[in-house]
């Protein structure tokens, strides 16, 4: 019923009443805004009444009446009984509610029926009436508003799915930026044509508040705008500005915050500045997409006529809009329309990297085959334990700041006479000896779960993951491997070695330290400083593996170890005492068999020392030097001892020997 009505602006009439003062016509559709002088309503806000009788056939007859949204809310008699309600329209905005929801109302009439429409608008910066009622048969009714909203359903359903397979294109393939954002652009254009258009939201939801549609009305345009640049610029990647999308993001942002703290009276004000806003960057967005057609972009000239498409159908609804004229839905139709033009793209693409991929085949397994064996020769430099340990495939994916703090147990072993061999060898010959030393350290470290994270000179600093077994087990082997070297340099003329080898377990911090131009692998804790001392600690006592009591009790099978605990000690650098002890290998020589069987004698020695009863303490010791006079330990206990019964100990005797010096 589209057309001129008797018009009565500011005031309320209901049927039958006729007492008007300031009858003039307005048209139905049209809002009061667009015509200010004669709707007397020049913002749009107020109320009025419309009035038109339509002539109807002289047989009566069922009719149905169907009233669509009238922005904000709306009454209409049809008879003094006959009537049918939107929303609370009222005279103020107090005693006034908006609602967005149609209504329909059956009646039977015959000749002629009378309309009286009361509109109000005290919520919205448009005023009037966006959509002609309509009459007619129930069926004719019926039929026209379930096409409507089987037409919106079938293209939410469309667009979900289609937004749905974009997200299945992004799960295996995630590197394709462009088919989650256009999946997400999907998503929400779908949920709003269920809050736009036919308003089909109401049928799930009829109570839903008229504050929520009209945001997700504004709202959704905001997002759907920065969705498509953020799939675009990940379609054509580098041709848009990531600040500039990144700025746009913000400022939308803040607009969706703005929009629900501010009333809808406020910021829909600003809708005429929001389309234009919109059509200049649609236009900007499509300047830019014309140079990319002109550079001969795979797949831009399809993208342009889509997007040509989506542009025409979008400037038509905002340009229905900005005339009243009533809602269209052509940006629906042009985006399904683009839904094909994005398969045939991605169809295109798949076929391309198909056809790459196929001649590429034989250059990657090439490729592959030394990148192979590059990863091999770098894991010389860096362990593949220790990529491991950082969650990496390879030495590739590394990067500065790469970490992980774990439990760990750390071995340094050294060499005593190692600048004494190598100040008395020629230079050339000095790496030659080093590389013949530590060429024999390694497997023993590798065969037992080990790995050797950093060589420094002539030390070994090696990491254990499986226990502390492991790294006592790799100590007793290679001392035995050093015994079989002596004899060869022996044999040629060389003096022997000795290597001391230092243990500790706690937790340790892995990481990838230096710059971005040269990096490296290293452990630092605790833990590595105590194991480091320690092991400085195996010259002084002549010990061939020395190991904190803590970690040695970890042994899953310590019975079978042969030790003795050496002393309590304060390493350099280290306020806390440290209880060391002295694994023992059996057969490796006489010293090492004496200390065994000299065991129970000198800790029962040890413990009367550290109880300062030193007269003991001296007899035991001795006992024990005298029975293995290169036990070098048991010498040491033995000056302590005679010096501190000459010289005495105060009341704070704590029996620990400090190695700060």
């Amino acid at each position: 019923m589209e057309g001129d009505w008797e018009f009565y602006p500011k005031e309320i009439l209901s049927h039958g009443n006729s007492v008007a003062t300031s009858k003039s016509y307005f048209r139905v559709p049209g809002l009061w805004n667009d015509s200010p002088v004669s709707s007397s309503l020049s913002d749009g806000i107020g109320f009025a009444t419309y009035k038109l009788e339509v002539i109807l056939p002289p047989e009566e007859a069922r009719y149905v009446v169907y009233v669509p949204e009238q922005r904000t809310a709306y009454r209409l008699y049809l008879t003094e009984k006959v009537g049918v309600q939107s929303g609370i329209p009222g005279s103020l905005a107090l005693s006034s509610y908006p609602s967005l929801q149609g209504q329909s109302v059956s009646i039977t009439a015959k000749d002629k029926l009378t309309f009286v429409l009361f509109v109000s608008n005290f919520h919205h910066r448009e005023g009037g009436t966006l959509s002609p009622p309509l009459i007619g048969t129930g069926e004719a009714v019926q039929g026209y508003a379930f096409a409507n909203g089987t037409i919106d359903l079938a293209l939410t359903g469309a667009i979900f799915m289609f937004g749905i397979y974009h997200f299945i294109i992004f799960f295996y393939r995630n590197k394709q930026k462009e088919a989650f954002f256009f999946g997400l652009f999907c998503l929400v254009f779908a949920v709003r044509i269920l809050f736009t258009g036919n308003k089909t939201i109401y049928a799930v939801t009829p109570a839903i508040p008229w504050d929520l549609m009209i945001f997700m009305e504004y709202a959704s345009v905001f997002v759907l705008a920065t969705l498509f640049l953020w799939f675009v610029e990940g379609l054509f990647p580098r041709f848009i500005s990531i600040n500039l999308i990144k700025t746009i993001s913000a400022v939308v942002i803040f607009h969706l915050i703005l929009f629900l703290i501010l009333k809808p009276l406020y910021y829909t004000r600003f809708e005429f500045v929001f389309q234009i806003f919109g059509l200049v960057l649609a236009s900007l967005l499509l300047f830019r997409l014309v140079q990319m057609y002109n550079r001969g972009l795979p797949e831009s000239g399809l993208f342009l006529f889509g997007y040509i498409l989506l542009f025409a159908g979008f400037s038509i609804d905002i340009l229905s809009a900005f005339l009243a004229e009533a809602e269209l839905s052509v940006s629906h139709l042009t985006l399904f329309l683009f839904f094909g033009v994005q398969s045939s793209i991605i169809t295109l693409r798949t076929a391309r990297i198909f056809d790459k991929r196929k001649l590429l085949k034989e250059e990657f397994e090439k490729s592959n085959d030394i990148f192979i064996e590059t990863n091999r020769f770098y894991e010389k430099f860096i362990p593949r334990e220790f990529l491991t340990y950082l969650g990496k495939d390879s030495i590739e994916n590394i990067s500065l700041g790469d970490s992980n703090q774990r439990e760990m147990t750390v071995l340094f072993a050294d060499i005593w006479e190692y600048y004494d061999i190598i100040y008395s060898n020629p230079v050339e010959a000095r790496i030659l000896f080093t590389n013949s030393y530590l060429g024999r350290i390694g497997p023993n470290i590798s065969n037992n779960n080990g790995f050797i994270d950093k060589y420094i000179g002539s030390a070994v600093m090696a990491l254990f993951d499986g226990g502390i077994q492991d790294a006592v087990k790799a100590a007793e082997q290679i001392q035995w491997e050093l015994e079989k070297y002596n004899v060869r340099r022996r044999g040629n003329g060389f003096i022997p070695l000795h290597a001391g080898i230092g243990i500790h377990s706690g937790e340790t911090m892995l990481g990838i330290i230096g710059e971005s131009e040269r990096m490296e692998s290293t452990v630092i804790s605790d833990t590595v400083n105590l194991a480091s001392r320690i092991q400085g600690l195996t010259k002084k006592y002549s010990a061939r593996i020395l190991i904190s009591l803590t970690s040695l009790m970890l042994h899953e099978d310590l019975d079978n170890i042969p030790y003795r605990i050496l002393d309590f000690v304060r390493v350099k650098g280290k306020k806390e005492t440290v209880m060391i002890a002295e694994v023992l290998v059996a057969g490796i020589d006489t010293v090492s068999d004496k200390k065994i069987a000299n065991k129970d004698l000198f800790e029962s020695a040890i413990f009367d020392y550290e109880r300062a009863n030193f007269e003991s303490a001296l007899e035991g010791f001795k006992a024990v030097a005298l029975d293995n006079p290169e036990d070098v330990a048991a010498e040491i206990y033995v000056k302590r001892t005679e010096y501190n019964l000459s010289a005495g100990v105060g009341e704070d005797w704590d029996g620990v020997s400090d190695w700060e010096k």
